[in-house]
């Protein structure tokens, strides 16, 4: 499993480079910050979700459904949620999935807006 670093992380963030972040924690969860451009789909929504065509996914999340060819990049607390995500996703044909193993637990440390938890 690839594993992404805050530093690396932040680096695609401020470059606008071409990823998608995921969020796969809770709804609730979501008042304690995210991460800047990141989107949400729930752990427990991920199969079906990825399941979806490109337009219903679009529909459903309002953003584009990931590439398989594509850097998705998963995040969660403290990277457990994350792992099984990344891991998920590469069993089904994702080639550049990467877990952000610090999560937000780590990314605290440098954005005043994300609070530990």
């Amino acid at each position: 499993m690839q594993i992404i670093s805050r530093e690396e992380l932040k680096r695609l963030i401020d470059s606008k480079a071409e990823y998608v972040l995921i969020d796969v924690r809770e709804k609730e969860e979501l008042s304690y910050g995210m991460i800047p451009t990141a989107q949400n789909i729930p752990l427990h929504d991920l199969e079906e979700t990825f399941a979806l065509s490109e337009q219903a996914f679009q529909e459903k999340y309002g953003f584009a459904k990931p590439k398989k060819e594509g850097k998705v990049i998963f995040y969660c607390r403290t990277g457990g949620r994350s792992a099984m995500a990344t891991q998920y996703a590469e069993s089904i044909g994702y080639v550049h999935a990467e877990n952000y193993a610090g999560s937000i637990y780590d990314w605290a440390t440098i954005d005043p807006h994300v609070r530990r938890y």
